[in-house]
């Protein structure tokens, strides 16, 4: 049976630059606090051992590899679950993935970002995923998201589709365009009945400026828990219970009719003229 509640810690790091060692080191530390405060799940930011760097090659591995197995670690120690993301050894361009470790250490998940961000020509140096799996953590089902994954509604609609509770969100999401991010957050969340998790990094890196802004919605798109631009935890508590009566209550998926607009998802969009 599901749990009918869940504890999330969104770590808002202030990532040391092409650093994994450094990076990993003050891991455990966000780790240790996540579990002091009664968290099930902690997830970190897009990269974290790395920042958003445009040069992955010297920074690819596998997974499982060194970047899962350090979280695997810590998850058996502290016995919870945690999200990261990591640099995937892949030809032609390696591939921005996040993962999900259990608390007996094993590798439960692993999503590869479907967009990369061609606007920061992410996409000249990564190469895209194509599959949104599903997965659990305490019975729950969940999804993963990358960053500008959240621009696009279709993989989200897919998760929830197949029953997904939950989606995680790890970015580098800039100043700049903070209040996208928190617009999109609430969005996905409503459209979807889901409870949606946005974690953001704080700091700078060479480049732009980021002010965290990490928020745990729920299915009414109401924010639970939000941060500001300090480095540190964001924790709070979906009930689950309350998701699934509305959803049961407020039948908005079910109410769909695909058989209607599916074609909208072409890539040349409506097929039959008089659509627009």
């Amino acid at each position: 049976m599901a749990a009918s509640s869940l504890r999330i810690a969104l770590i808002q790091q202030d990532t040391v630059w092409q650093d994994p060692e450094a990076n990993l080191a003050r891991a455990r530390v966000f780790v240790q606090a996540a579990a002091k405060a009664g968290a099930r799940v902690a997830v970190f930011p897009e990269l974290f051992t790395l920042g958003f760097t445009m040069a992955p090659e010297p920074f690819a591995e596998s997974l499982p590899g060194q970047t899962s197995d350090a979280l695997s670690a810590l998850s058996r120690e502290f016995n919870l679950y945690l999200i990261g993301t990591a640099v995937e050894a892949n030809a032609p361009h390696p591939r921005n993935a996040a993962f999900v470790t259990g608390p007996d250490g094993t590798l439960i998940a692993t999503y590869r970002k479907i967009h990369p961000f061609s606007y920061g020509e992410e996409n000249r140096h990564y190469s895209g995923g194509t599959e949104c799996p599903l997965f659990k953590i305490d019975g729950i089902p969940c999804g993963l998201q990358i960053c500008y994954d959240l621009r696009f509604p279709e993989p989200f609609r897919s998760l929830a589709g197949r029953g997904a509770e939950v989606v995680f969100i790890p970015a580098n999401w800039p100043q700049r365009r903070i209040s996208a991010w928190s617009t999109l957050l609430a969005a996905r969340a409503i459209e979807n009945q889901m409870a949606v998790c946005g974690v953001n990094r704080v700091g700078r890196d060479p480049h732009l400026e980021y002010p965290g802004c990490s928020a745990i919605h729920d299915g009414f798109g109401e924010i639970i828990a939000a941060g500001d631009a300090s480095e540190g935890l964001v924790v709070g508590d979906l009930d689950l219970l309350k998701l699934r009566a509305w959803r049961e209550r407020f039948p908005a998926l079910r109410d769909r009719r695909p058989e209607v607009y599916a074609d909208l998802a072409l890539p040349d969009g409506p097929t039959k003229t008089g659509g627009f």
